[in-house]
């Protein structure tokens, strides 16, 4: 035993005693650190006699902090899950493992197990497929250096002065950046670091900071071309979607051929496109960045063309736009007209079994979200993209109409009634499964779900594929719905084949607590 720790861990069981509200018998923290941040996430008090009952727990930040320190040097651990019970009396008991395990925000939303921490789902157009047919680069190098010049003299006359434009970069700078890239730059791009390393800082592109080429580059390689994970307690559902026009930008959160160019400076970034979709042309600008993590946003046909807007000039080269950016609707009724170009509906609290018809009227659509409502007919969604489905059923609906959809790749249901769970067999892109909220069907079935990487379901149903030695076995994450203690969530993790031997445990006693 660490004194360390045992100090830590009494510290915070006399703080948790001293501020717990009359007639309460168990309070539960459970936290998490790093060396970034540590925080406190679900638990709190129990008080029998007020069910429901919330008091905010104390936040013992000095002794988080000591925790995640000494578990860093002694186990080597850079982040940690910690589970601390305390009762009236003093005693306590402290559970410790590295964040391979992560509460959810509620006390009810159990814990995400992560089993396999080196699989990432792929994003769908992260492969490099076909070169775009019949679509060549936009841009013109000459009126690329033209319009930049305009632009230039616009931003002088705006704030007064002309700004100091850094030396050009070379030819040899070019090639090695080509060849870091492993793409040719846009032609029309070329010509502008021809002209100019980027504006100096001054802001001079219609209020944007060009980029300087090894800070362009740079961005690239630290941010743009990575592809955003937010980890399994989100990333289970993510889904990516298509810009306006469909089918012109890759959807991903980030790709290889993406070089951004300019910014606002506000984590989003104008870059040039060297790996379009099959619509695209290369060279095109698009937004990429913190605020397009759900897939990027179409710009222009080309640098030349986008330096044009600046200039309020049209862009012949783009393609035919909906002019409705509507991506996602939250709405309390499913009612016509929806607009064709949604991509994404959460319904929330409908009064009475919502009719899915009128999403014919959404060809599009990839992500349906019923939230405290149920249907009574799946149907509509076979012939609709949803990859993305969370709905709850009333005791007539089955699964039947979702069987051998090509796209479905993540669904949570909910019934109080048994379901036929045979349909999910047909489903090819099937990746993630919350049964949770499910009454314990025939789960043994779920074993033949070859590509399911993320399951998550109730601590019953859990012991119940447990016991019946069902388990799938290419899971790269899990989830225990409820409120289940961490000890419960470690066996869990044991049972899926990750090692849970060097978790951390003690118990003892403040005796002056009360």
């Amino acid at each position: 035993m660490d004194l360390a720790v045992e100090q830590a861990a009494r510290e915070i069981t006399a703080e948790v005693v001293a501020q717990a509200p009359e007639g309460w018998t168990e309070c539960v923290l459970r936290g998490h650190g790093s060396r970034t941040s540590v925080g406190l996430s679900g638990g709190g008090y129990v008080v029998p006699s007020r069910p429901g009952f919330f008091s905010g727990t104390p936040f013992p930040h000095e002794s988080l902090t000591s925790l995640v320190s000494w578990f860093r040097d002694s186990h080597g651990w850079e982040a940690i899950v910690l589970e601390l019970t305390c009762r009236p009396a003093g005693a306590f008991e402290l559970v410790v493992f590295r964040d391979d395990l992560r509460p959810g925000a509620g006390p009810q939303d159990g814990w995400t197990l992560t089993v396999d921490p080196a699989f990432q789902p792929s994003e769908p157009g992260a492969a490099d497929g076909p070169e775009p047919s019949e679509l060549r680069q936009a841009g013109d190098p000459a009126e690329a250096v033209e319009r930049l010049q305009a632009v230039l003299r616009q931003h002088a006359e705006d704030v007064g002065t002309t700004p100091e434009m850094p030396a050009p970069v070379t030819e040899a700078q070019l090639a090695a950046a080509e060849r870091h890239l492993g793409r040719p730059l846009p032609p029309d791009l070329r010509a502008l670091y021809l002209e100019a390393d980027g504006d100096g800082g001054s802001e001079a592109l219609a209020g944007y900071c060009w980029l300087p080429l090894d800070g362009a580059l740079a961005e690239h390689d630290d941010y743009i071309q990575v592809p955003t994970w937010f980890g399994w307690e989100l990333g289970w559902r993510q889904v990516i979607f298509d810009a306006d026009p469909p089918n012109t930008v890759r959807r991903c959160s980030g790709h290889p051929g993406w070089l951004p160019f300019a910014t606002w400076f506000d984590g989003n970034y104008f870059a040039v496109d060297l790996a379009p979709a099959a619509h695209g042309r290369p060279g095109q600008v698009i937004e990429v960045g913190r605020d397009f993590n759900d897939g990027p946003r179409y710009v222009a046909s080309s640098v030349t063309a986008w330096l044009g807007q600046a200039l309020g000039q049209p862009d012949p080269h783009a393609p035919q736009q909906t002019g409705d950016n509507t991506r996602q609707l939250v709405i309390s009724a499913l009612e016509e007209p929806l607009s064709p170009s949604v991509q994404a509906i959460h319904l929330n609290d409908a009064p009475s079994a919502v009719d899915l018809t009128p999403l014919s009227a959404t060809p599009h659509l990839r992500r349906l979200h019923l939230n405290r409502c149920a249907t009574t007919d799946l149907s509509p969604i076979a012939a609709l993209p949803v990859e993305d489905l969370a709905i709850d059923l009333t005791p007539e609906a089955d699964l039947t109409p979702l069987a051998r959809h090509p796209h479905l790749a993540s669904l949570a249901v909910g019934s109080e009634t048994l379901i036929d769970l045979a349909p999910l067999r047909t489903l090819p892109a099937l990746r993630a499964l919350d049964l949770s909220r499910c009454p314990a069907p025939d789960l043994a079935l779920l074993a033949d779900l070859t590509g399911l990487r993320y399951l998550a379901l109730s601590a019953t149903q859990w012991t119940a594929l447990i016991a019946a030695d069902r388990l799938p076995t290419h899971l790269a994450a899990a989830r225990l719905a409820g409120a289940p203690p961490l000890a419960a969530a470690l066996d869990l993790l044991a049972a899926l084949g990750a090692d849970t031997s060097t978790a951390y445990r003690l118990s003892g006693r403040v005796e002056d607590a009360s």
